[in-house]
């Protein structure tokens, strides 16, 4: 699979949730921190990121593009990917905005 996820490496809720795209996706997935990343410079957005080759996606579209190699049983879950982008960052700035809500498992989360 080409490209990498780039995570916040010290953030629990970032860790479980990349973990669980890695299931998800068939195929090898490489997983990250950001910090680790020097080949260019990366916008300076709090934000799961998808880097492959010189392209940057970010947020709901960076989920959207790794869902396509997720296993087929996965797959209907991309039809929400139907909804409007910007509605769907919102849900994804939320999330993030609340990962305190989602449990103990974020207590170290750095933004």
């Amino acid at each position: 699979m080409d490209g990498i996820v780039l995570i916040d490496g010290s953030c629990r809720f970032c860790r479980f949730a990349s973990k669980l795209l890695k299931r998800m996706v068939a195929g090898k997935l490489q997983i990250i921190p950001e910090t680790s990343f020097i080949s260019f410079a990366l916008p300076a957005i709090d934000s799961i990121k998808w880097v492959v080759g010189e392209e940057v996606y970010m947020k709901s579209d960076a989920i959207s593009r790794i869902l396509v190699n997720a296993h087929w049983y996965f797959q209907p879950i991309r039809i929400v990917f139907l909804l409007p982008e910007s509605l769907l960052d919102k849900v994804y700035d939320w999330v993030a905005k609340n990962r305190l809500f989602w449990g103990k498992s974020v207590d170290d989360c750095a933004i």
